[in-house]
């Protein structure tokens, strides 16, 4: 099995700048369990007709929602956008 790592595309501050460090830890948690089950789910490469790239994919959790691309050559999850909903409270 291949180790799959996640990054933000573009960057943090673009894709989580404004966020608590308490939900981009949230954040970071869920990228990682996503690198996770993309290890078990893609084995070996993609074969040369495709791109390795998937179209991009969403994953809700309580209050978040991740969307992403699985990029199966890099074995990597790119994190291109976040968004969190705040209960009544945290507003």
């Amino acid at each position: 099995m291949t180790e799959w790592d996640w990054e933000y595309m573009p960057d943090p501050e673009h894709v989580v700048g404004g966020l608590t460090p308490e939900v981009r830890q949230q954040v970071d948690l869920l990228a990682r369990r996503l690198a996770d089950a993309a290890a078990v789910r893609y084995l070996g490469e993609p074969p040369v007709e495709e791109s390795g790239v998937s179209p991009l994919l969403d994953h809700a959790e309580g209050r978040l929602i991740v969307w992403y691309l699985e990029h199966r050559r890099l074995s990597e999850i790119l994190v291109v956008r976040v968004q969190y909903w705040p209960d009544h409270g945290e507003i």
